[in-house]
């Protein structure tokens, strides 16, 4: 079986079920495992990413609302793949390609499927969702059995993890220039290292909130995973969001209790990883680790 993998959280699947060695192809945003690094690279991306979060943020939105692209596919190498099936997902057209962008792609391109293609959208929004994702690939590649012990092994992971709980609260933002609150499955993973969210519920999506939400929140903790990027840049932000003077009187902002995350590997994909996510949170805020804190003077 040839499968082109348009989905980052899509590709981490496929190499848990043991089938690396059958992706012919991947989007640029997948990077783990490593080897998928090695990989063909059939997107890339409209808006460049070393833009500041600001303009990054503005390119996004114009492009939304004069509905123009923000991946393009290359349609040749698709071609030349023949693939027996395609991964996207419809969950959100701003993280990567959905399923409708494919088809209207391949159509305008011309470019005709072999009947044998299949494209299966994944659309885990929470941490069950995440799990069906997975099934759905197993059912898909037939390894249903390692998908169904992956998912098992998950599941008795998350409940060992939620038996204790705390009435501290930590506002998550996923983006800083605006701000944005966490969305879809991070709540949960708040849950589960056993802290309250101040800003954003279970399935919700991120969305933008203004600074008197923050200071309404009030959170006891603040933490850093603007999506897409990794510990060190997180860490980076968090002088902005100290010179922050519409917040920076916060308890938790004084206090220094600013912490920051891989969000890229642990938080803003849609794969089983936001487990370890959950763990690296209880480690930062209860065990307090010292490698996610981030110090006024950083």
């Amino acid at each position: 079986m040839k499968i082109v993998s348009l989905l980052p959280a899509a590709s981490e699947i496929l190499c848990d079920l043991g089938v690396i060695d059958n992706i012919h192809a991947v989007s640029h945003e997948c990077n783990y495992p490593e080897l998928l690094k090695e990989k063909v690279q059939i997107t890339s991306s409209t808006i460049p990413s070393n833009m500041e979060q600001k303009l990054i943020n503005d390119a996004v939105s114009q492009a939304i609302k004069n509905k123009l692209p923000l991946y393009n596919i290359d349609t040749d190498k698709l071609d030349r793949i023949n693939p027996d099936l395609i991964i996207t997902q419809g969950l959100c057209d701003v993280c990567s390609i959905s399923k409708n962008e494919i088809e209207a792609t391949l159509k305008d391109k011309r470019c005709i499927l072999p009947s044998k293609t299949k494209i299966v959208s994944l659309n885990g929004k929470s941490f069950d969702e995440i799990c069906s994702d997975v099934l759905t690939v197993g059912k898909h590649i037939n390894k249903e059995d390692i998908a169904n012990n992956i998912v098992s092994k998950a599941k008795k992971t998350k409940i060992q993890m939620s038996k204790n709980h705390t009435n501290k609260s930590i506002l998550l933002l996923e983006w800083i220039d605006p701000y944005f609150s966490a969305g879809h499955w991070i709540p949960e993973q708040i849950e589960m290292a056993g802290l309250k969210s101040a800003l954003g519920k279970k399935g919700e999506k991120s969305r933008q909130i203004s600074t008197d939400e923050i200071i309404q929140s009030d959170p006891d903790f603040i933490g850093l995973i603007c999506c897409g990027y990794d510990l060190i840049q997180n860490k980076s932000f968090a002088k902005q969001v100290y010179d922050d003077e519409r917040i920076n009187h916060l308890t938790a902002i004084k206090d220094e209790k600013i912490y920051a995350f891989d969000s890229d590997s642990y938080f803003s994909r849609p794969s089983l990883r936001i487990l370890e996510g959950a763990m690296q949170l209880r480690n930062a805020i209860i065990k307090k680790d010292n490698q996610y804190h981030c110090k006024r003077d950083i």
